[in-house]
């Protein structure tokens, strides 16, 4: 007995002083496994290659597989408490029991090893699915508990989230890039504008996305627009707090809780679990809607093909990004005039157009029951200046327009009612979803400049639109108005609206304009041959990524199309992302100088 008490001593303090050893070579190992697999399913995905090499792939694929399997078995010898490392893990533990049983329950029927020949392999093709999707959770899992180490470098909220973009639309790129993404090959120019429209959910092209891109293209560009609509960064974050198996970095919790303005980080670790389970949802919905539809329309010949235009115009929509697998956008017979589809789009765009905050505050159980329990709890004022602007912009749009385009573009849709539905569902998208059912190089100048005007405002704070925001407009125009009457205060349903956020709508304001003017004047230098009101129509369309164009953007050249990748990025990320990352930190010092006065205007 002493001899087995002095080996449970001797094992213990064994465990204590190596465990963290332990997991600082397994977490190494596990990101370079990770991510050494990610790129050779890149290269099985995007590379024309032989049986041969596919089978290679398989070996080199279950190997790191295997290593998973013992480096799950060492973490649990090595934690100090097992059952507690079980629980934090089992999400991952599952997954690996899963391809452990599979695996021995294949060996035991083959009773050989044919089952490692891709040639009998490949018919267990939703295996091969799992396998695959369980790679790519572990690579971002294991990319955000890298995420600590950021603080080691002295890099902002703000320069992380432009970073993140940057890497996502340069990853974009390359698999873009590939030989099985195209059908007949794209350059780099054009793949990087790909990248960057569908990360940046813009919906701009420079190729027919329905006919250039293969099946593994257009599967690329769809996960692009899933990531970039709310972020690489967050749904790296969601992934590690979701299933608990690793901590989350600061810099990470900090930018979380600017972003959606919580008061603590936990809070914002929480709305973010919420943001994206409603996201899930919300598209699933709009998936079963439009496949159930198509389906009884009798649109596609497989219910392959509809499922997949199912979740590609889902996801396209709900992150506004404006991406359309038909030739005409969706001036096709399967949508241009049909209610339903088109009224499941808009919900969409509507849904995710309104932002994450305004759909945390509205819809979140347990805000509903706090207003239920509470009465004098109401919505908070960010969330009505949402509704309200959003609805006199939709409302007064589609009166403007209709007014301004009965007698042109209009012309296709007979009856007042499909009129008046065809600029409804046209000024909802042009505010950043980028869809159209009418030809937009037929709209007069006065619509167009309406246009411009609601894709310059865009969306609302914190959603998968751009633009300069409607919260942005709402406090410009109570300033203006403000300033008419004389009043020294802005207010709203009896509460003062803070000098800095008005500051900030006029300096994002400026910053987007002048970013608008330069873009235009380049393009005005290199693309001589196109009108100025076509290249400011692209330059606002880039820059407030709604992706609406009068159909110039494929025929620009490299100098043209680096430019609108510029707007596009530059809008993504924010005009303020960009001047807080590139700005030098002010200390605040307590003097103040004195007033000073003179004339303006």
């Amino acid at each position: 007995m002493k001899k087995l008490h002095r080996f449970n001593l001797s094992f213990k303090r064994h465990i204590v002083g190596n465990s963290i050893r332990v997991s600082r070579i397994l977490s190494v190992l596990s990101l370079i496994m990770a991510v050494s697999t990610l790129f050779v399913l890149f290269y099985y995905h995007g590379f024309y290659i032989s049986d041969g090499h596919k089978t290679t792939i398989l070996a080199f694929i279950v190997i790191n597989l295997s290593f998973f399997v013992l480096k799950y078995l060492f973490s649990m010898f090595y934690a100090e408490s097992k059952k507690q490392y079980f629980r934090k893990h089992i999400t991952e533990g599952l997954f690996l029991l899963f391809f452990v049983v599979y695996f021995i329950t294949l060996f035991r029927y083959s009773r050989s090893f044919e089952i490692f020949n891709y040639d009998v392999f490949q018919n267990y093709y939703i295996f091969l699915l799992f396998l695959q999707i369980y790679f790519i959770v572990v690579a971002i899992l294991e990319w955000t508990q890298t995420s600590k180490y950021f603080a080691k470098i002295h890099i902002t909220p703000p320069a992380l989230l432009i970073f993140s973009f940057f890497i996502l639309i340069i990853l974009g790129t390359i698999l873009l890039s590939m030989p099985r993404m195209t059908h007949h090959g794209i350059s780099f120019i054009d793949a990087l504008f790909t990248s960057t429209s569908a990360s940046c959910v813009t919906g701009l092209t420079v190729l027919n996305t329905g006919a250039d891109f293969t099946f593994r293209g257009q599967l690329v560009i769809m996960l692009l627009m899933q990531l970039g609509g709310i972020s690489i960064l967050a749904f790296a974050t969601f992934f590690a707090a979701f299933f608990a198996s690793s901590r989350i970095g600061v810099k990470q919790q900090h930018l979380l809780k600017d972003f959606f303005s919580t008061s603590t980080i936990t809070d914002s670790i929480s709305m973010l679990r919420e943001i994206i389970l409603a996201t899930i949802l919300i598209e699933v919905i709009g998936v079963v809607s439009l496949y159930l539809f198509w389906q009884s329309s009798g649109v596609f010949a497989s219910n392959s093909e509809n499922l997949f235009y199912s979740f590609f115009h889902a996801i396209s929509a709900f992150t506004n990004a404006g991406f359309c697998l038909w030739d005409n956008n969706f001036m096709h017979e399967a949508i241009m005039h049909s209610y339903f589809p088109q009224v499941v789009v808009i919900s969409l765009v509507v849904l995710g157009g309104m932002g994450f905050i305004f759909l945390h505050d509205v819809f979140s159980p347990k805000q509903i029951k706090e207003r239920y329990l509470h009465k004098w709890k109401r919505i908070s004022p960010s969330t009505k200046i949402v509704l309200y602007t959003t609805l006199v912009l939709i409302i007064f749009g589609t009166v403007i327009f209709y007014l301004l385009e009965k007698r042109y573009s209009l012309v296709n849709f007979s009856g007042f009612g499909r009129s008046v539905f065809a600029s409804f569902f046209q000024i909802v998208s042009t505010r950043s979803a980028g869809f159209n059912t009418l030809n937009i190089t037929s709209l007069s100048v006065p619509a167009l400049l309406l246009v411009m005007v609601l894709m310059f405002i865009g969306a609302s704070p914190g959603s998968t639109g751009g633009g300069i925001k409607t919260t942005t407009a709402f406090v410009i125009f109570k300033s203006v108005a403000a300033t008419i009457r004389g009043k020294n205060s802005i207010e709203f349903q009896k509460k003062t609206i803070p000098f800095e956020i008005v500051d900030k709508a006029y300096s994002i304001v400026v910053m987007s304009i002048i970013i608008i003017i330069l873009s235009v004047f380049a393009l005005s230098i290199v693309e001589p041959n196109f009108s100025f009101i076509t290249l400011l129509f692209e330059c606002v369309s880039a820059f407030s990524i709604c992706g609406l164009s009068l159909g110039c953007t494929p025929e620009l050249s490299e100098y043209g199309k680096l430019i609108l990748i510029v707007n596009m990025y530059i809008g993504r990320v924010g005009t303020l992302s960009i001047a807080f990352a590139l700005a030098r930190r002010v200390k605040q010092t307590q003097h103040q100088y004195p007033n000073t006065f003179f004339m303006v205007g």
